[in-house]
């Protein structure tokens, strides 16, 4: 399993190594010829040449992003340690967020974006507050622990910047604080976050865009106090987003 410490340094060594990427791309563009080339497009019928303002779909340098998600996590899952079989049962997990994201670098093929997401609302049910071991049989008392945090770590990169359908792929870290110990019983209330997924960013406007992604969602204590072991899980999630 990876340790949260591991992996908030990952992040930051895979965002300084795409950035570094993606601003060479961006230098070897020019911004104002590709400005003109994005707003209009000439088209040609009987009557001869005829130039069309066509929507531009292109995220640019220093775009802002408002937004807000939502996600849900079916199971825990074990494929990557962490949890036992037994203690990843019977769980969900539920968030909300309002997304902030300023647009670092940009040319016609990807755009490079900071993100922040602040965490209002976390839900982890199925949680275990107590075990109880007798005659080699454990049992769990699970209740329903309720958290909020921040991610400011965060980078995204979307694919086929003019196209008003974009894949793109992000990375995140932060920490979220819970009302109980989360996941185990001696984890503590307060926990490391590693986020990495993918998906689509639809846009329904020039300036307005539907997200679509899975993210996998790893917290841990990161060995602070009592277990480690982290709580894993893939998450679905829908978004809408403004950009200014």
């Amino acid at each position: 399993m990876l340790k949260p410490f591991g992996i908030l340094i990952m992040l930051l060594f895979m965002i300084v190594a795409s950035a570094v990427v993606t601003h060479a791309q961006v230098t070897e563009t020019s911004a104002a010829v590709e400005n003109s080339t994005l707003d209009t497009a000439s088209t040609s019928g009987p009557g001869g040449g005829q130039i069309q303002n066509l929507p531009s779909y292109s995220l640019k340098k220093g775009d802002n992003e408002f937004g807000f998600w939502g996600g849900i996590g079916f199971k825990a899952t074990t494929i990557f340690g962490g949890l036992h079989e037994d203690e990843a049962r019977d769980r969900r997990f539920f968030i909300a967020a309002f997304r902030y994201g300023r647009t670092l670098a940009a040319n016609k093929h990807v755009a490079l974006q900071y993100t922040l997401d602040a965490i209002p609302v976390a839900v982890a049910t199925g949680d275990i507050t107590q075990s109880t071991t007798v005659g080699g049989v454990t049992t769990f008392r699970r209740e329903t622990a309720y958290g909020a945090g921040v991610t400011p770590l965060g980078l995204q990169l979307d694919f086929a910047n003019r196209s008003h359908i974009k894949p793109f792929m992000h990375i995140n870290g932060g920490l979220l604080v819970f009302n109980k110990s989360v996941p185990l019983p001696d984890a503590g209330k307060f926990a490391f976050v590693g986020e990495a997924g993918g998906g689509l960013r639809i846009f329904t406007s020039e300036r307005r865009a539907v997200t679509l992604g899975v993210r996998f969602h790893h917290i841990s204590n990161g060995d602070r106090q009592g277990a480690n072991r982290g709580m894993n899980q893939f998450l679905v999630y829908a978004g809408f987003s403004i950009f200014k």
